[in-house]
């Protein structure tokens, strides 16, 4: 009987494991605040998905909050899981892109006692309501400028005037990083040739890898990608077919590509999540737009340490850096006038 005991307890518990292992869930904790996020992808896509729920692990760490999350949202399901979460009593909803916003905006208007983020890397999206809605950006101009600063620099000492960039959906978030890319390719090189695609897929690594073998063949030696899960496509089309490429949140991959990933410009979501977690846990919230950059250590550019052309530009983009952060150069007044 004890035996019998026994292995009816061992099942058990096995069955209580695998039912708190739905990837709805994160953590549970005694804190009065409850966060949720929404995704569009993988909360391991080594990209924009993955760096939404770090800064949900962040919150759960810092603030001892309750956690859920949603991964590989689509967009039939938007509204539902928004509103579910809303019902069933969190205080903070963050959903991780502007695909977000007409979802967002019809269940705000349902719960006024919820705050809403929309985390975005469009400088230029109007996101904040001066209610309940807000908007959490990273500046994606600076992320592209500094990434564009370093393709022209890479692309001088190769002698070459041209360099790509490549996206994946047409959408600002990724629009405005390629803008800032061609600005700081430019403000570089104002005979600094650039081109620019959209593969109109975030996942697809094949698309993106045959869009940069064709600028490639066009005559780019430097190729910067960003594009969520599918970015690694430039990195082995400048593997295969020669080249350097820059990356976007994607210094993880280093080590992976050691001869020909060069730089990457990172935005640090999970600081900026965390900050405005941190003005809500303060009743310091404003629904605006909360959009931060070089300055507030959310936007920044790291480098390889073994492909040969990272380390003779660091220093020049370094003072790139340390001229924004300044003040001296002014990314969004650049970005405004050109």
């Amino acid at each position: 009987m004890k035996k019998l005991f026994l292995m009816v307890m061992v099942l058990f518990l096995g069955l209580a494991v695998v039912g708190c292992g739905s990837s709805t869930t994160d953590t549970k904790t005694d804190s009065d605040l409850k966060v949720a996020l929404v995704l569009t992808g993988a909360i391991n896509d080594k990209g924009w998905n993955q760096k939404g729920y770090e800064g949900l692990v962040a919150i759960a760490a810092e603030y001892k909050a309750e956690t859920a999350y949603n991964e590989n949202t689509q967009p039939g399901q938007y509204n539902q899981i928004i509103r579910t979460y809303a019902k069933d009593g969190y205080d903070v909803i963050i959903a991780h892109g502007t695909q977000f916003s007409d979802a967002v905006i019809a269940v705000a208007a349902e719960y006024p006692d919820v705050k809403f983020l929309v985390s975005s890397s469009d400088r230029s999206a109007q996101i904040g309501d001066g209610v309940n809605i807000a908007g959490v950006l990273a500046d994606g101009v600076e992320q592209g400028f500094l990434q564009g600063v370093t393709a022209a620099y890479i692309a001088q000492e190769q002698g070459s005037t041209k360099v790509g960039a490549i996206a994946g959906l047409q959408i600002p978030a990724f629009k405005t990083t390629v803008d800032g890319f061609a600005l700081g390719a430019k403000y570089v090189n104002p005979s600094m040739q650039v081109l620019e695609a959209y593969t109109g897929s975030t996942d697809d690594v094949n698309k993106l890898k045959e869009q940069a073998i064709t600028f490639i063949q066009q005559g780019a030696t430097v190729v910067m990608s960003t594009a969520n899960a599918a970015t690694k496509g430039g990195f082995e089309a400048t593997l295969d077919k020669g080249g350097v490429s820059i990356g976007a949140n994607s210094s993880s991959q280093f080590a992976t590509y050691p001869t020909n990933l060069s730089a990457s410009a990172d935005n640090d979501m999970s600081k900026a999540l965390l900050i405005v977690a941190g003005d809500i846990v303060n009743d310091k919230f404003e629904a605006i737009n909360y959009i931060y950059g070089v300055k507030e250590g959310v936007v920044s550019i790291n480098f390889s340490t073994t492909e040969p052309l990272a380390l003779k530009v660091k220093a020049k983009v370094e003072a790139i850096v340390a001229d924004i952060e300044s003040g001296k150069i002014d990314v969004a007044a650049l970005y405004e006038a050109k």
